[in-house]
């Protein structure tokens, strides 16, 4: 079977709760898995906090993923173990970028995001690589003790992970796969609750 990855992003209204990005986030994983012919309503998901999304009905070869900031939530369903993380600019990042920088494990790392012109971008891409490989090894079953216990020297070309990134308008979205040849696809607008709108 081709390693594969379907997407969805999601918006919530303004003033909207953590209770309802978590709750957006289950529907679409729940609409995701409807999508491959697995019955995993919405109520079934592992509640927020509790590491990997994970569902009783949904079969051991697939692998739920979730992230959300600010307003927007990506949900993911592979059938090989995928990493994601979405982050979007905050002016707070920005007046202590240099702190920021300084927690990051690998001095290659904090070098090339203090040279560049951008730096907060930079440092916004390495920031997402380190979540969703830290999500992709607790998929895979060898979840290191931190976010921060990842390194990206694992990503090809050097190692033996890919890594695909986005970046636009302040958000940025990194994905993370064993799995070189990884098809993703950003699906259509699929119609969700009342107040809630696919973006």
């Amino acid at each position: 079977m081709t390693p594969c990855l379907d997407l969805l992003l999601a918006q919530v209204p303004a003033g909207s709760s953590g209770a309802c990005l978590s709750r957006l986030g289950r529907e679409l994983l729940a609409r995701l898995t409807a999508r491959q012919g697995f019955h995993c309503p919405v109520n079934g998901w592992s509640p927020r906090g509790g590491g990997v999304p994970s569902h009783p009905s949904l079969p051991g070869t697939w692998y739920a993923c979730l992230s959300h900031r600010d307003r927007r939530v990506i949900a993911g369903l592979a059938n090989v173990p995928v990493g994601i993380d979405l982050e979007h600019s905050q002016p707070r990042h920005a007046a202590r970028l240099a702190a920021l920088v300084d927690l990051l494990p690998e001095a290659s790392t904090r070098h090339a995001i203090l040279a560049d012109a951008n730096p907060q971008q930079v440092f916004y891409r390495a920031w997402t690589l380190h979540e969703a490989l830290f999500k992709l090894d607790c998929l895979s079953g060898n979840p290191p003790s931190t976010v921060l216990g990842t390194r990206l020297s694992r990503l090809k070309p050097a190692g033996s992970t890919q890594a695909w990134q986005w970046q636009h308008r302040g958000w940025t979205l990194s994905i993370c796969a064993h799995h070189q040849g990884l098809r993703i696809r950003s699906l259509p607008a699929i119609p969700l609750t009342k107040g809630m709108a696919l973006r």
